[in-house]
């Protein structure tokens, strides 16, 4: 009997299990949970996919099954709350994920009484369809989010780790469709468990210790925003800050209004502050607490449409011109961070304040 397959298997599952509980530990669960769903995808993946066990041919190993195949939703996911600080789940992704996984149990749950022919031309296609649907959107929000991202540690890991894993998730995906419900040969099992491994293996020497400023910074909740004079957080012990160059960059943004260009970044501020991007970028971070420059910017408009939205004298205009003449690029992201926010609608909001 081969040793080599389950030895692997069994260190990759005592990886996955010692990062669950340290890094749950070390951070609290609730504050890293979307990568603790993910670890314990993986886990279920390595047992699942283990030719002794056969998740699906028992329904007791149901929980199992159910965790590998959440896995593309936990990724997508995962990219959302890491690389945009973005906690919301749209209707359509839990619908998503509720059809993939669905179609995932009837594929491969071998005592279900489904036809041999439905389950790969029917029910495997759906599975495997939007399994790749969930990968791909998390590398579109990896790549529409990198320029505005401010951590520097986050935006290197983001081609490391989600660019990797991402694109090794559809690697497997290809593999399995084209291999559909038989068995993956030795040779490729085997190299599919070495490579978890050592993926599994980098993540805890990156998240248990050697690159601990790093996974602090990956971690660390969005600061909370309202309306009003901005914050200014006490910064690190011994970091130099330049009190003249955050006086330049308010009153760019409060006398010449540049947050209402809708294409403002970073390269187009710095270039106007004369300063290179990387020194706005850490400023940004560091004296202002801005973990995203879509949030500094929005920070700007929203508290001008609120000003707007008090004022009698503009009782009439409409709410969605308020948020294109502040620079919002559409209604939809305006209202989501209105409500995040204030926790009412803008429309609300106004009713209230002229009563007032």
């Amino acid at each position: 009997m081969n040793l080599i397959e389950p030895l692997l298997r069994g260190a990759g599952l005592a990886t996955a299990l010692l990062l669950v509980l340290v890094g749950g530990v070390r951070g609290g669960w609730l504050q890293r949970a979307d990568l603790l769903m993910m670890l314990t995808c993986i886990i279920s993946y390595l047992a699942c996919s283990s030719p002794s066990l056969g998740c699906g041919a028992e329904s007791a190993a149901l929980p199992l099954l159910l965790g590998a195949l959440v896995f593309p939703f936990a990724f997508w996911r995962l990219a959302s709350v890491v690389l945009e600080d973005d906690r919301r789940v749209p209707w359509f992704a839990w619908v998503g994920a509720a059809a993939m996984v669905a179609s995932g149990v009837l594929t491969a749950a071998e005592y279900l009484p489904v036809p041999a022919s439905w389950r790969v031309a029917t029910s495997g296609l759906v599975h495997k369809f939007l399994a790749i649907a969930f990968v791909l959107a998390a590398g579109v929000r990896a790549w529409r989010s990198r320029d505005g991202d401010l951590v520097e540690s986050r935006r290197r890991l983001r081609w490391i780790v989600m660019g990797g894993i991402g694109l090794y998730s559809l690697a497997v995906t290809a593999v399995e469709i084209h291999l559909q419900r038989a068995p993956a040969p030795a040779w490729l099992d085997l190299l599919n468990v070495a490579l978890i491994d050592m993926a599994l293996m980098g993540a805890a020497v990156f998240l248990l210790g050697v690159r601990q400023g790093a996974q602090e910074a990956l971690f660390e909740p969005a600061a909370r925003r309202s309306a009003g004079p901005m914050a200014q957080p006490a910064p690190p012990a011994g970091a130099s800050l330049d009190a003249a160059l955050v006086e330049r960059l308010t009153k760019l943004m409060e006398e010449q209004h540049l947050y209402r260009d809708p294409e403002l970044s970073v390269g187009k501020l710095a270039a106007a502050l004369q300063v290179p991007e990387y020194v706005l970028r850490r400023l940004i971070l560091a004296r202002l607490g801005f973990r995203h420059f879509a949030a500094f910017v929005n920070d700007y408009r929203l508290r001008e449409v609120i000003a707007r939205l008090k004022d009698p004298a503009l009782e009439r205009r409409p709410i969605l011109t308020l948020a294109l003449e502040a620079g919002f690029g559409s209604i939809g992201p305006f209202n989501r961070l209105f409500r995040d926010t204030h926790g009412m609608t803008p429309s609300a909001y106004r009713e209230r304040a002229l009563r007032l």
